[in-house]
């Protein structure tokens, strides 16, 4: 039996993820990603990030959302306070809270389940869930499970896909 590092939920050898909470149990070689310099980041962040009055349209009720950049589409979070974001994947038994598959996340290199997000009264935190091809937020590359604060307008790159938080409150 192995056990899963997030839960400690005890699996057969040879499964490849927690039946319980999703984690990656087998590790495998990561696909190449490709790193976007901090200052190329941050240039895209300040000619895109609009401000939180004038930002784009989130569905009503929605505080916060993700900009997919390379479309310009908004996925608005609404009514909970925390969120994995990756891909579904035909017979996949977890579903992601925000599933990126429709904007070619796998292409991209987004894991199944790639990130948290986590809202709290204080602060919005992104988590790296042990993902094959990594978290960036900013240029800065995220630990496994390290917790990073981000606020509106930065930029969360999740493998080579890159997305925008959006807020409605000032930080």
């Amino acid at each position: 039996m192995i056990e899963c590092p997030s839960c400690k939920s005890q699996h057969f050898v040879g499964t490849l993820y927690c039946s319980e909470c999703g984690t990656r149990l087998v590790h495998v070689t990561p696909m190449p990603t490709m790193t976007i310099a901090e200052l190329e980041s941050m240039e895209v962040a300040d000619k895109t990030k609009p401000t939180p009055t004038d930002g784009p349209d989130l569905r009503s009720g929605a505080i916060f959302g993700l900009r997919i950049v390379d479309s310009g589409d908004v996925v608005s979070l609404v009514g909970r306070t925390n969120y994995t974001i990756g891909r579904s994947n035909k017979g996949q038994a977890v579903i992601p809270d925000v599933d990126l598959a429709m904007y070619e996340a796998y292409d991209h290199g987004v894991s199944r389940l790639h990130a948290e997000m986590r809202i709290q009264p204080d602060s919005v935190y992104v988590i790296d869930l042990d993902s094959a091809n990594g978290t960036i937020i900013n240029g800065e590359r995220l630990k496994s499970l390290e917790e990073k604060v981000v606020q509106h307008g930065d930029i969360i790159q999740l493998g080579r896909m890159r997305l925008q938080i959006i807020s409605r409150q000032r930080n």
